[in-house]
């Protein structure tokens, strides 16, 4: 009686082993890096969102008047504005923020064209950002009765 239990045993423990060698030649692993059988699933219908580009942007001015000497702006937008500075030669930029708004007061002998530099953390998002005359005076520090005409806009 024990010997067929030694022999039941025996084979037992080629039939085990011959399904865990049958198992493991299915599964892929020992074929030398063959393409898989099964086709990679496919992308998700997710949009990978946009990765952000930190950088400057630029405040230009277009004014109606040929002697402006001071201007105050104020600039809103998704994040705060950082290292503010002016932008053209002979102008000083003095900044106060208070979240994501911003206010610029500007001197010196301004004119069209580039007024003050910004840094953000998106320069992608600059469509989100705004800016607006507060007030402005001439060179002889008249303030202004409208800032009807100041035209201004923010590009990279």
């Amino acid at each position: 009686m024990m010997l067929l239990s030694a022999k039941l045993l025996h084979r037992i423990r080629h039939v085990v082993l011959a399904g865990a060698a049958a198992a493991a030649g299915s599964c892929g692993g020992g074929d030398g890096g063959a393409a898989p059988t099964q086709p990679p699933p496919p992308p998700s219908g997710q949009p990978t969102a946009p990765v952000a580009v930190p950088g400057t942007l630029t405040v230009r001015l277009a004014t109606p008047f040929t002697d402006d000497g001071a201007i105050l702006l104020d600039i809103t937008g998704p994040a705060p504005v950082t290292d503010i500075a002016a932008a053209a030669q002979g102008v000083v930029a003095h900044a106060r923020s208070n979240g994501n708004a911003t206010r610029v007061a500007v001197f010196g002998s301004l004119g069209a064209g580039a007024l003050v530099r910004f840094s953000v953390p998106d320069i992608n998002a600059v469509q989100q950002y705004a800016v607006q005359v507060a007030e402005a005076s001439d060179r002889a520090s008249a303030l202004r009765s409208s800032v009807t005409g100041y035209q201004l806009t923010i590009a990279p």
